[in-house]
């Protein structure tokens, strides 16, 4: 099942019968793009890079079509009827629109691929522990991943389904493995993957292979929580300079060069003064908040 994409005003469907007829033109665009093709193996949407810039193309267009003609309903009407300006202008700013909305759209994968890698991390170290638990009592790595997938690891877990499905297709376990590490954008998924095939490919104990995974996962998230606390205190100062003092001492200024040096300080510019210094810190609170590390020891 293909994942929604947001903004996608065409249905996909009909995105990929367009994309028959324009095949050409979406692998070429599609190389204008790199990592559009990876970022997509990242996702749940089931398309290649060509159609889906097919299907962004197609959505451009109607943004295109719509915002134009708004523009030139809106400008026929003020430009007293002048036919040709209005045109133009209006051509120029639908273009400008479906340019715009062409940008977050080509770039909507990566950000689903880097959600869904967060959800995969969530739960990555308890689902290590399980699996290195079951091996430690007999069961194969197959079956692991088997009962890992149905034991509620959200998308950890879906991974290792995907993992299991392809081996029951015939795909051996080591193959299906670095499929799933290329695909996926979890660095920490990637560095377990890649370790257990080596561990596979050389015969190695699988026991003693995911307790030194564990460890190094870990050790690995232990320190991004000290970076990040360390982080956190320089953007707590920055915080309070704009919460605090840029406040106090910006609106005590503005108050005195009003009353002294004849400049016009008016209640809108104040105003307005103290609406830019909360987005500022509206921008700064989500900024901290994106900075912060997944991870659950």
């Amino acid at each position: 099942m293909t994942q929604k994409i947001p903004l996608m005003l065409v249905p996909l469907s009909f995105s990929r019968k367009l994309c028959r007829r324009f095949w050409g033109l979406g692998r070429r665009v599609a190389g204008l793009v790199p990592g559009l093709r990876y970022d997509l193996m990242g996702t749940d949407v089931d398309m290649t890079d060509a159609e889906y810039v097919v299907a962004c193309l197609t959505n451009c267009f109607v943004v295109f079509v719509l915002s134009s003609g708004l523009f030139f309903a809106l400008l026929y009407r003020i430009q007293a009827k002048e036919l040709n300006y209005s045109l133009m202008l209006s051509l120029v700013l639908g273009l400008s629109v479906s340019l715009l909305f062409f940008i977050p759209l080509i770039r909507y994968p990566a950000i689903l691929a880097g959600k869904k890698a967060e959800q995969v991390d969530k739960n990555l170290i308890f689902a290590l522990k399980d699996i290195s638990l079951q091996v430690s009592s007999g069961v194969s790595l197959y079956n692991a991943l088997v009962n890992i997938s149905k034991s509620g690891y959200g998308a950890t877990g879906k991974e290792f389904e995907k993992v299991a499905k392809a081996v029951n297709t015939g795909t051996p376990l080591a193959s299906a493995l670095e499929k799933m590490a290329v695909e996926s954008k979890s660095e920490y998924l990637r560095k377990t993957v890649w370790q257990l095939v080596n561990t596979l490919k050389a015969g190695a104990s699988l026991k003693g292979a995911l307790q030194a995974i564990i460890n190094d996962l870990t050790a690995d998230q232990r320190a991004r929580i000290s970076n990040y606390a360390k982080e956190l205190s320089i953007w707590s100062l920055v915080y309070m300079l704009f919460a605090v003092a840029i406040p106090t001492i910006g609106s005590t200024m503005m108050i005195v060069l009003s009353s002294f040096a004849g400049i016009g300080v008016t209640k809108g510019v104040f105003i307005a003064f103290l609406v830019i210094v909360v987005i500022v810190q509206c921008v700064l609170i989500g900024f901290v908040k994106t900075r912060r590390p997944i991870v659950h020891l």
